[in-house]
């Protein structure tokens, strides 16, 4: 025999004594090919599932450590309690300084003497409004009696030199003297004085060259009052001023009116 023949020979004998491979697997054998393929790899897939999971999740740092302040250091903090208890005391200095001034002032010869100062202020103070308010309600009083003094310088006007319009005058002169008891007394107005509607009262306007506008160009009566409250303001004649100024100031007007008439024409013809 040949040697090639002969390990030939060998080599079959091994093959036919060598037991099956199939006989280690603990698997099922499965006639289908797909199926050998696809079923080993399953838990593979699983493992490497897990993996990729526990390789995402991040350690959490503790939530302890994050928000753990910071330790202030020891002389700051001695430096705010000093702050602290030197604000303190300014405060109670601050205090105690104000009561001794109080006191200074209330018991020392200058502070008897501005105490004494300010209660007379305040006494001369309160008279002087007390006494507004007497003289103010006396001439409010006296002002309802107006109606029958200027119904007796109506009647004195019209019937004058008539024996019973003298009558009716000596009684207007005691009523007068009457109210002259409580206070009221006759104030005039001179010409050229404001006429300010409430002293004063224009019942008519006129112009005046001599006269500026607003003011008074003759008296019809006078005024009364008490102590400066206006019983009956006094009547007289206004002025318009200038009728030539008024009359050039009006013409200038209406020049300006009509230039401005003038070029919204020739605005809107333009357009």
């Amino acid at each position: 025999m040949s040697p090639l023949s002969k390990a030939l020979s060998i080599a079959l004998s091994l093959a036919a004594s060598a037991p099956s491979i199939y006989s280690f697997s603990t698997v099922p054998s499965i006639t289908t090919s797909s199926s050998r393929v696809s079923s080993p790899t399953f838990p593979i897939r699983m493992a490497d599932t897990e993996t990729s999971e526990e390789s995402n999740e991040t350690p959490e740092a503790p939530a302890d450590a994050a928000t753990e302040p910071e330790p202030e250091d020891p002389e700051i903090t001695a430096l705010k309690s000093q702050i602290a208890a030197l604000e303190t005391d300014v405060k109670s200095k601050r205090s105690s300084l104000s009561s001794i001034q109080e006191l200074a002032d209330r018991y020392s010869k200058e502070g008897y003497a501005r105490q004494v100062a300010l209660m007379e202020n305040n006494k001369r103070i309160r008279g002087a409004n007390m006494a507004d308010s007497k003289y103010a309600a006396r001439a409010s009083v006296i002002r309802t009696f107006m109606p029958v003094l200027d119904d007796l310088d109506t009647v004195a006007d019209n019937f004058a030199g008539d024996e019973f319009a003298t009558s009716l005058s000596a009684l207007r002169s005691e009523f007068v003297n009457s109210l002259g008891q409580l206070g009221m007394s006759e104030y005039v107005a001179s010409v050229g004085d404001v006429v300010d509607g409430r002293r004063i009262v224009a019942v008519d306007e006129e112009y005046s060259e001599e006269v500026a506008k607003g003011a008074v160009v003759s008296v019809l009566r006078n005024g009364l009052e008490v102590k400066g409250n206006v019983v009956r303001p006094a009547k007289c004649v206004g002025s318009l001023g200038s009728e030539e100024v008024e009359e050039d100031a009006a013409a200038d007007e209406g020049a300006a009116k009509e230039g401005e008439g003038e070029q919204g024409g020739e605005e809107a013809a333009a357009e």
